[in-house]
């Protein structure tokens, strides 16, 4: 079973570090997921105190994306770290507006990270996903694809015309402020 479970109950106070590999299996687990293959480390260490104990994640890897400009996959390189705080109350929930805080029942002896992972992954890839550009400063997307865009692109003729009439005396109240 592919658990990513952390059994805090008998560890001493202090840290301790943990690391799990996330890679297509850990995906698979995600349907609906953007990210179907890939390869990332999350190293976590839990410093453990007497009442609550923080989680300190770092991940590294490449998540396999699809770029939404030319439809081709490629890896994309996440690397980020964030922290966690796991307090403990009566029973399982949410209290109050705390970001970065979990909580977990007393009776708990573990906590599962898949799930936390996974979410903290997802949030940091970008809202349009894109090759990165070459080491000279071009568009890294497959060249074919992107000469076939530039036949739709509009002309500046039409460019001209689709411009908003009403920016014009903003343009020239901002010339006249430079001059």
């Amino acid at each position: 079973m592919d658990t990513r479970n952390i059994a805090f109950v008998g560890l001493k106070n202090g840290v301790h570090t943990f690391e799990f590999e996330l890679n297509e299996q850990f995906f698979s687990k995600y349907p609906d997921s953007i990210i179907k293959k890939g390869h990332l480390v999350s190293k976590i260490k839990l410093d453990k105190k007497d009442s609550f104990f923080i989680l300190n994640f770092e991940i590294d890897g490449k998540a396999e994306l699809l770029c939404d400009r030319c439809v081709e996959l490629f890896d994309y390189e996440m690397i980020f770290d964030f922290t966690l705080v796991v307090k403990f109350a009566e029973r399982e929930t949410k209290i109050g507006d705390e970001e970065d805080v979990i909580y977990l029942s007393k009776s708990d002896t573990h906590i599962e990270m898949s799930d936390i992972l996974y979410d903290y992954i997802t949030i940091h890839i970008p809202i349009q996903i894109l090759h990165p550009n070459t080491k000279e400063g071009l568009i890294g997307c497959n060249p074919e694809v992107i000469n076939k865009l530039r036949l739709f692109e509009p002309k500046d003729v039409v460019e001209k015309e689709l411009e908003d009439p009403r920016w014009e005396k903003l343009k020239q109240l901002k010339n006249n402020i430079k001059e």
